[in-house]
């Protein structure tokens, strides 16, 4: 364990706070209050967790699919854990959005003491850290389960990379699907133990996520799908963003990637937006416009 040596003032956020995470009051039990230093998420979050005993191959998946999300202007929101969360604040500070880290301390307390320099950085880079637990709360056994229903609450979506049978990252996958978010989830090699949780999680209905395309072609219908986030995404879209967009499809299909590089992360809701009004159709991180569409 290791002290925060950095001034970053800490609020105790109440439900009823004006800067209280939206989505996070809307659980059953939110924190309350919610301990918080930085700047809390603002747009879109998805929670990337795992194994803290990743295999190279989990480690590389999540700092890739964290960089890709974060550039998209989502938030990545993981527990600052070994293993894949690790892995994906770090993707998330490589792109534009640092995102938020859930403590199972204190948020004067880094644990592991090795990840301390990792959660100054989202800090310093704009993100935040939280936690229910007052400073100079030590880690206890008990306070990660619980903080993973954080996690979840904070988020649209949760995406799931290496999970033995018994798992954290399958608590906070169950606790989203209760919350009513989407579970995404990377398959695995049906004899590798840290797959056997993400491949049940698939049997039991959650979605498949392959590369990074197939999860920009998921978020960009969870915005889309979600009644909130369409109509602010509506209000900031101006026509000239949507037709310069339409305008660039008429001359053949586009790569989603470059769509959101180009026009920004509003990108990924006007698409899922036009899939649902037929006016397009996406297939393997590519965007073509539907016959008839102007």
């Amino acid at each position: 364990m290791s002290h925060v040596t950095v001034d970053w003032e800490e609020r105790a956020l109440g439900v009823d706070h004006e800067d209280y995470p939206t989505l996070l009051s809307e659980i059953d039990d939110p924190p309350d209050p919610l301990h918080l230093k930085g700047s809390p998420p603002q747009g879109p979050t998805l929670a990337i967790v795992g194994s803290r005993k990743a295999t190279t191959y989990g480690l590389g998946l999540a700092l890739t699919f964290a960089r890709a999300t974060s550039n998209a202007g989502w938030n990545v929101v993981s527990g600052l854990a070994l293993g894949v969360d690790g892995a994906a604040h770090r993707g998330s500070l490589e792109g534009g959005s640092p995102g938020m880290a859930v403590l199972g301390t204190g948020t004067d307390v880094w644990y592991p003491r090795r990840h301390a320099e990792l959660g100054t950085d989202l800090l310093s880079a704009g993100g935040a850290v939280c936690s229910e637990y007052p400073p100079g709360t030590k880690p206890r056994p008990w306070h990660f389960p619980a903080r993973n229903r954080i996690i979840a609450g904070l988020s649209l979506a949760v995406l799931v990379i290496e999970a033995a049978e018994r798992s954290g990252a399958l608590i906070t996958a169950r606790l989203a699907a209760e919350q009513g978010r989407e579970v995404f989830v990377v398959p695995g090699d049906v004899d590798r133990p840290n797959s056997v949780g993400c491949n049940k999680l698939l049997r039991d209905g959650a979605h498949p996520v392959l590369d990074t395309p197939d999860l920009m072609e998921a978020l960009g219908r969870v915005v889309a799908f979600h009644p909130r986030l369409v109509m602010e995404e509506k209000a900031s879209l101006v026509d000239p963003t949507e037709s310069a967009i339409v305008a660039e499809l008429t001359n053949g299909s586009a790569a989603i990637d470059d769509l959101v590089v180009a026009h920004g992360p509003g990108a990924l809701a006007l698409v899922g937006r036009m899939e649902l009004e037929g006016r397009c159709v996406v297939s393997g991180g590519r965007v073509q416009l539907t016959k008839g569409t102007i």
